[in-house]
């Protein structure tokens, strides 16, 4: 029973890491198609998107991510926090998480205020939606570093 739970707990990881990767990947290249535009109503609709999406499908994800990571390891009998895979599995969480939590967010506020007045400066929604898609860009590279810990287990 213990090893059926182990599985589904691992399945939640894995699923979490998929949307988390998955969805950063789609919400830059709608970013991508979004900042090229020259109508601000598209940047605008991206704000909205990107709460919507963020509040209901990324927060979830990461929640899902680092519950169940935790889990695992807690109850695992092979895994302990002293390994480093484990160490640099949660160094890129948590660096992933406060660049989210602390720049992407504060970068996403600005945007929908910006870009969801009757006056758009497109050049400034612009630039933001830019500043949002290099700080999320580098939270991808940090998840793919993080995937290859978790596949290859260095130290292990």
């Amino acid at each position: 029973m213990a090893e059926i739970l182990e599985s589904w707990i691992h399945f939640i990881h894995v699923l979490g890491a998929i949307i988390w990767v998955g969805g950063g990947v789609m919400l830059n290249l709608i970013g991508a198609r979004a900042r090229k535009s020259d109508d601000p109503r598209l940047i605008g609709e991206f704000a909205h998107t990107l709460s919507y999406i963020g509040l209901r499908v990324l927060t979830p994800a990461v929640v899902a991510v680092l519950l169940s990571g935790l889990w695992l390891v807690l109850t695992g009998s092979e895994w302990k926090f002293t390994q480093l895979w484990v160490l640099l599995g949660l160094g890129a969480f948590i660096l992933a998480f406060l660049i989210g939590a602390i720049y992407l967010s504060r970068i996403a506020i600005q945007l929908d205020r910006v870009a969801t007045h009757t006056d758009v400066d497109l050049q400034t929604a612009r630039n933001l939606l830019a500043r949002w898609m290099v700080g999320y860009q580098i939270i991808l590279v940090i998840l793919v570093f993080a995937v290859w810990d978790m596949v290859f287990k260095p130290g292990l």
